[in-house]
């Protein structure tokens, strides 16, 4: 007893760190870590003699009334939940005003700390283990499905990479534990922004599918190193998930397969009746994607060995005529009846094969057209230093990008000519090579503004024919950004042109100008290279994807 007034009173006094303090039969000896919901801690269960991890929600997050209720219902249903692919809560408790939850302790790494060092070495994680991790998810959220439970904030930190190879699904039921809302008033859960679905960003509860829009978030991250939308805040990236047009994955990782980029826009579809409508098709629609290598597991043959020839015939010898006849007549009934069997046992399958496929047609077989603008024909572009002649600038093969008071400015031009007047267009981006450098700890983000002003690549200069050095905003491009994305050290970034080029194909323009910058919120250290039409490498240069769709 004095023992757990002395555990009370250290969480009064270090409400933040609850190393050493007991919690019902649970003994807490290291923190694990701590997010916006919860805290984590290594535990040490006395009478069983095991470790545990134990989660305990922050008490800001509990305080109301039908907490109590919600936290008994949602733990009680996830404790029910047995798969390998999940992580197993053994108990659920208060004490000392604080609910939590204890579950299975597993050594391994968070997917997002595998995915942070990918990108820090600019790879991309190979498919095979893509399709392993996500299929193992989509199971593991296949059997909490279809026991009732939703898990609503389905992200990388919230995967664990086990030592063992299996990754783990955690914090089922967490968020509806906590019954989180949108700032709107309205009753639907909020996850997290990047890897919410369009339906829970509208004030809906959001279902099944909700998961299966989250972990198709997660696949788009998993093959592009990139979040399919991303803003400066919170409800900027909200936004995007309600009216953004998906950036198509293959402008990101051209190498991608057709199959896999088919699967993450089907998952990805903004009404929920165009997704998988369970979490088992997307697991079997992602490894049916990624074909195994070498065809590993195929089974093979080999012919009989010489003394199982003879044995066979030495039977065969023993038997009379009439026997054999029987039996082979018995034989060729027995195949004929399988067969049958096999054909009305496998009409569903067929007929979900018949489906997948036409789910899976390719873009340009549903009337798309994919217009792609690339050379100097095409894209011209022009490099504004305040510090070196403006010749050098329009002749160079990169531009460099620097904040603060050395405003480098990217001018660049392209001619959509051939884009039909009355096309109508899905999706626009700008694709552009890019390197840092100097190292930032900050993020570094580009930013594209619309020109307001007409400009020739050949004349314009740093300070003419604009008002201030850098461009006047407002006057010689447009204040509202077209769009913004945080830069890697090094690769390939995908700026979301559609509005722009869907707004010049209205105004009866074939083209037009951005200018393109370090954005307002970038460290002052940031400074980028950016590879220009001039790049003897076609593959590092400037290119803009259109597609559209031709009206009837």
């Amino acid at each position: 007893m004095a023992e757990n007034q002395d555990d009370a009173s250290r969480s009064s006094r270090n409400p933040t760190d609850l190393t050493g303090t007991t919690l019902g039969k649970y003994r807490l000896i290291e923190k694990l870590g701590q997010g916006g919901m919860a805290q984590v801690y290594k535990a040490y269960q006395l009478d069983l003699e095991r470790y545990v991890a134990i989660k305990i929600l922050h008490p800001h997050l509990t305080g109301d009334e039908e907490f109590a209720a919600r936290f008994q219902r949602e733990a009680r249903a996830i404790a029910a939940l047995e798969h390998p692919h999940s992580v197993r809560v053994y108990d659920f408790d208060t004490d000392h005003d604080l609910a939590f939850i204890v579950m299975e302790y597993l050594t391994g790494a968070s997917l997002k700390a595998r995915l942070r060092d990918l990108s820090c070495r600019n790879e991309f994680m190979e498919l095979a283990q893509v399709a392993h991790i996500i299929g193992a998810l989509a199971d593991a959220l296949d059997y909490a499905h279809a026991h009732g439970v939703i898990h609503r904030d389905i992200k990388p930190s919230n995967v664990l990479l086990a030592t063992d190879g299996r990754p783990v699904l955690t914090d089922f039921g967490i968020a509806k534990m906590i019954d989180a809302t949108i700032i709107t008033g309205s009753s639907g859960s909020l996850g997290t922004p990047a890897y919410i679905s369009p339906e829970q960003a509208k004030g809906e509860p959001g279902d099944a599918r909700s998961d299966i829009y989250a972990l198709g978030v997660m696949l788009y991250q998993l093959c592009t190193n990139h979040l399919p939308f991303d803003a400066d805040t919170p409800y900027a990236i909200i936004l995007k998930h309600l009216t953004a047009p998906l950036p198509p994955p293959r402008t990101l990782r051209p190498d991608l397969p057709d199959a896999i980029e088919r699967v993450i826009l089907k998952s990805l579809a903004k009404d929920p009746d165009d997704r998988y409508q369970t979490a088992g098709e997307m697991g079997q629609a992602i490894r049916a994607a990624i074909a195994p290598a070498a065809n590993a597991g195929r089974a093979r043959f080999s012919a009989p060995g010489k003394s199982a020839l003879n044995r066979l015939r030495a039977h065969l010898s023993n038997l009379s005529r009439r026997t054999l006849l029987w039996q082979g007549a018995a034989l060729i009934a027995m195949t004929l009846l399988i067969c049958i069997v096999l054909f009305w046992i496998s009409i569903p399958w067929r007929a979900q094969r018949y489906l997948t496929r036409l789910t899976l047609t390719p873009v340009s077989e549903i009337g798309v057209t994919m217009l792609t603008l690339e050379g100097a024909d095409a894209i011209v572009d022009t490099w504004l230093d305040p510090d070196k002649p403006d010749e050098i600038g329009q002749a160079a093969e990169r531009a460099r990008l620097r904040s603060a008071d050395k405003a480098d400015r990217i001018l660049i031009g392209f001619s959509a000519s051939r884009l039909p007047p009355e096309a109508n267009v899905i999706s626009a981006t700008l694709t552009l090579r890019v390197e840092a450098q100097t190292k930032s700890i900050a993020p570094c983000r580009i930013v594209a503004f619309r020109m307001a002003t007409p400009w020739r690549p050949g004349t314009a200069t740093y300070n003419s024919p604009w008002s201030a050095p850098g461009l006047m905003t407002g006057v010689d491009y447009d204040s509202t950004a077209a769009d913004r994305v945080t830069l890697p050290e090094s690769g390939s970034v995908a700026l979301n042109l559609t509005q722009t080029i869907a707004g010049w194909q209205k105004r009866g323009r074939a083209g037009g100008g951005l200018v393109l910058m370090l954005s307002d919120d970038s460290h002052p250290q940031c400074q980028y290279w950016v590879y220009t039409t001039e790049q003897t490498d076609p593959a590092k240069r400037p290119v803009v994807r259109i597609s559209y769709k031709e009206q009837q």
